[in-house]
C-alpha cells in the first residue's frame, strides 16, 4: 500500500501538468460547490489509486450523498503522478476541494497557508479522541491543517515460525537477540549473492524507522531543543547506525543488492525468500494476494532497553483547500468519514491502523478477520512518537538509506556518513523553510 516516494518535479513537468489539468478540468476550485442537474451540491476529492482506497472511499461517498444530496466526485491517480499534480494543481490555483493524501507531501503546503485550518468542533477532538502520533503531523501553531484516517506505523515484524523453530525460538522472538539469531541461522549465500533472506529491512520508509526508533530506544533525541534541526551526530546515533551497519556487514542478514522495484521487501519475504520482515501490519495484505498464510506478525522487540519507542510519520489524511468555494460541505463529508462506524470500515477495507482511539478499542476491530493476526501492535501504539517536523520525509528517507548504502560499501564510515546526512537534511529543511515566507 505505501509503495511511495519520488522527487520534486521540475517546472517543465509541473507546467505540462497544469496545462493538462487545466484542459481536462480536473480541478475543482472553479466548480466549488456548484449546483448539479439534480440539484445537489458537488465537490471534488483526489486521491491515489490504490485499490482499497478507491473502492472504500467511493463507498463513503455514496453512502454520503445518500444522507446529504451532496456529491463527492472522486478522482484518481498513482501515488508518484498524484504528489506532482498536487504541486501543479496548487501552483495554478486549481486544485480540488479535498485530498485524500500522505504526510510527507504536506508540510510546504501548511507552510504556504495552501489548507484550510480544520473547524474547531472537530480540531477540539483530536486531543481526546486521536491518537497522538497520528495528529502530530498536522499540527503548527497550536492549529491543525488535516484530519488523519490512519495511523502509518512501518515497524513492525513478519517472520515464519518454522525458522524461528529451526533457530531454537518457540513462538514470536521476544528479544532483539532472539531476532537476530533467526536472521543469522536463516541468511543463506551462494558467494557474494543472497539466495535467502534473514531479515529484510532495505527499503527507506523502514529503515528510516528503526535508525531513528533506535535513537530513542538507546536514550538519545535526534531534534535540536528547538526542533529546527536534526540531530545526527549524537552518541546514541552513531550507536544506531553502527548497528545497522553490523547486521549488513558483520552479520550478513540481508544485503543492499537484491531488492528492486519490481520485488520489494514485501514481495520478497511473501515469495518465501527470507525469514523476517521489517514492515507496518499493512503489507499482510501482499501475503493474501500471493496466497501466502504461513507468516506471523509481532511488534518489533526494543534493540535497548524495555520499551519499544517507536517513530511514525504522519500518514493519510483528509485535507481541505484554502481556496476552496465549498469548505462547508468539504468538511462535512471528512466529518462523516470519520464517524467511528465509517472510518472503522474504512481502516478494516484498507488493512490501515484507525487514528481514532474508539475503532482501536473496539473489540469488534481488533478481532475481524482483516486484523486478527496483527493484533499484537494494537498495544504498543502508545509508544509511538512523531518523527517531527522534517518538512520533506520522502527526502530524509531517500538521504538516510542512500548514505546507509555507502556506509555497508566502505565507502564511508559512521562518522563521516552522520556528519554528511545531518548537514544535508538541516540544509533541505532550511531551504523549504526559506521558500515558504
Amino acid at each position: 500500500m505505501k509503495n511511495r516516494k519520488n522527487r520534486i518535479v521540475s517546472l517543465v513537468l509541473a507546467a505540462a501538468m497544469l496545462t493538462g489539468c487545466v484542459l481536462t478540468g480536473c480541478g475543482g476550485n472553479e466548480k466549488g460547490a456548484e449546483e448539479t442537474k439534480k440539484g445537489s451540491k458537488e465537490v471534488t476529492l483526489w486521491t491515489h489509486n490504490g485499490e482499497a482506497f478507491v473502492k472504500e472511499t467511493k463507498k463513503a461517498a455514496e453512502n454520503f450523498e445518500k444522507e446529504t444530496g451532496i456529491k463527492v466526485n472522486i478522482q484518481s491517480f498513482p501515488y508518484d503522478a498524484m504528489s506532482q499534480k498536487m504541486k501543479a494543481a496548487f501552483t495554478g490555483g486549481n486544485e480540488p476541494d479535498i485530498i485524500q493524501g500522505f504526510g510527507a507531501w504536506m508540510p510546504t503546503y501548511i507552510n504556504q497557508g495552501l489548507l484550510a485550518e480544520v473547524p474547531e468542533d472537530l480540531a477540539s477532538k483530536f486531543e481526546t479522541d486521536y491518537l497522538q502520533g497520528a495528529i502530530d503531523g498536522y499540527a503548527k501553531d497550536g492549529k491543525y491543517y488535516g484530519v488523519p484516517i490512519e495511523m502509518n506505523v512501518e515497524y513492525g515484524l513478519f517472520y515464519y515460525p518454522e525458522k524461528a523453530k529451526e533457530a531454537g525460538i518457540e513462538g514470536a522472538p521476544s528479544t532483539f537477540e532472539d531476532v537476530l539469531k533467526i536472521a543469522r541461522q536463516s541468511a543463506k549465500y551462494n558467494g557474494d549473492v543472497q539466495e535467502y533472506g534473514g531479515l529484510e529491512f532495505h527499503n527507506g520508509d523502514n529503515f528510516a524507522a528503526l535508525f531513528l526508533s533506535w535513537i530513542l530506544q538507546n536514550g538519545g533525541s535526534f531534534w535540536d531543543d528547538g526542533q529546527t534541526h536534526m540531530v545526527l551526530t549524537s552518541e546514541e546515533a552513531k550507536i544506531s547506525w553502527q548497528q545497522l551497519v553490523d547486521m549488513v556487514v558483520t552479520d550478513k542478514v540481508t544485503d543492499t543488492k537484491h531488492i528492486t522495484e519490481k520485488m520489494p521487501t514485501e514481495q520478497y519475504f511473501f515469495a518465501n525468500k527470507a525469514a523476517q520482515l521489517v514492515k507496518g501490519s499493512w503489507a499482510s495484505a501482499v501475503g493474501d494476494e500471493l496466497g501466502n498464510t504461513d507468516w506471523a506478525f509481532t511488534f518489533m522487540p526494543p534493540v535497548a532497553g524495555d520499551i519499544p519507542y517507536f517513530v511514525v510519520e504522519a500518514g493519510w489524511a483528509y485535507v481541505v483547500s484554502e481556496n476552496s468555494n465549498s469548505k462547508d460541505e468539504a468538511w462535512q463529508f471528512i466529518e462523516y468519514c470519520m464517524q467511528p462506524e465509517n472510518a472503522k470500515a474504512f481502516n478494516l477495507g484498507t488493512g490501515t491502523i484507525s487514528s481514532l482511539k474508539e475503532v482501536i478499542d473496539d473489540p469488534s476491530y481488533m478481532e475481524d478477520e482483516a486484523n486478527v493476526r496483527v493484533k499484537d501492535q494494537y498495544q504498543y501504539l502508545q509508544y509511538a512518537n512523531s518523527v517531527g517536523p522534517v518538512q520533506d520525509m520522502d527526502f530524509v528517507k531517500k538521504t538516510m538509506l542512500d548514505t546507509f548504502d555507502k556506509a555497508v560499501a566502505g565507502k564511508m564510515t559512521t562518522d563521516e556518513a552522520l556528519a554528511q546526512m545531518e548537514k544535508d537534511i538541516n540544509a533541505h529543511i532550511d531551504e523549504l523553510l526559506a521558500q515558504s515566507k
